[in-house]
């Protein structure tokens, strides 16, 4: 029986040694962000898209709205405190589906390299389940999410995942919490910015759902309902966030079709329970081709439901039948 050499020996020692150090190297880069997410770091998150409800319900789609900032008087060394509001709403036909929690607590990370609109990093962002009017699985005593902010395009990139803790809010990341749900996005966008918060801020934040009472047309696709997730933000020095929607409906040639919808929010107005949107989209009618960028955008949201305006053509309001939607 032959034996190994010794030279064979080292180049295989060396060879697994190469390989774990490749696997530290994935390791730490990894979680560089999260190690870099501070509670005295002065941000702004909006976000809106989908996910898929995994690793529990991995076929299951989750539309999720998110707002999250600094109160105006914040000062470093006070823990982390943040306003704001997450939104959850698995497209499921089952009990405890949606979620709703106002802001509480943040760390984050602001990137030194953004993109070329200004933005990157990663965040976690704690929701009190505790609050009056909160929404969240029984039991639970906090939300925590975390969100990653990579590309300005946001879906394929971008990522947000939630988890629920039976304990009340705090930072870091607890140890009482359920697994993470969601990943990276199907759809949508988020946003990290390095921005205070000002006086007389507001924001609009959405995840539902709906279905027409009548059966409207976009370019030749008749729709029955829709899903879609929201997160803007408005104040005297900007306004700001993403918009998805889709739509499902039957093309002329019988077949289903699901329309999308995704908008880089850049003007928006909040008065009373109505929240105006201007800014720019892509459409993609799913029947093929790429999506289309750069198209002209406005839309109404209020506690009712949503319509939008793509490129001169209207997509009548579509009814909320589940979900939520706050404007504050």
């Amino acid at each position: 029986m032959s034996r190994l050499s010794s030279h064979a020996i080292r180049r295989s020692r060396a060879g697994a040694l190469i390989a774990i150090l490749a696997l530290l190297v994935v390791a730490a880069s990894a979680g560089v962000a999260a190690a870099a997410e501070n509670p005295d770091t002065v941000a702004k998150v909006t976000g809106g898209g989908t996910v898929l409800a995994q690793p529990l319900y991995s076929t299951s789609i989750a539309s999720f709205g998110l707002n999250a900032r600094r109160p105006v008087d914040f000062l470093p060394g006070t823990g982390g405190p943040a306003v704001g509001r997450i939104m959850y709403d698995r497209h499921r036909n089952s009990t405890g589906r949606h979620f709703d929690v106002p802001v509480v607590l943040m760390q984050a990370f602001v990137s030194s390299t953004p993109s070329p609109n200004g933005t990157g990093g990663t965040a976690a962002i704690v929701g009190n389940c505790m609050a009056i009017g909160a929404t969240c699985p029984t039991g639970s005593g906090s939300a925590f999410v975390e969100v990653s902010d990579i590309s300005d395009t946001g879906s394929g990139q971008d990522s947000f995942r939630i988890s629920f803790c039976t304990g009340a809010p705090q930072l870091p990341f607890p140890a009482d919490c359920s697994a993470a749900e969601g990943g990276t996005l199907r759809t949508g966008n988020i946003q990290v910015r390095g921005d205070p918060g000002v006086t007389g801020e507001a924001i609009a934040t959405s995840a539902a759902a709906g279905v027409f009472t009548t059966t409207p047309t976009f370019n030749g696709v008749e729709i029955a309902g829709g899903i879609y997730g929201i997160g803007v933000r408005t104040g005297s020095d900007s306004a700001y966030g993403d918009l998805h929607a889709e739509y499902t409906g039957i093309s002329l040639l019988g077949l289903y079709q699901i329309i999308s919808v995704d908008a880089w929010i850049t003007g928006a107005t909040v008065v009373g329970g109505t929240t105006t949107l201007t800014g720019t989209a892509s459409l993609d009618m799913g029947d093929g081709p790429p999506p289309t960028g750069g198209l002209s955008f406005t839309g109404t949201l209020t506690s009712t439901g949503l319509s939008i305006t793509v490129a001169g053509n209207t997509i009548p309001t579509l009814p909320k039948t589940d979900g939520f939607t706050r404007m504050e």
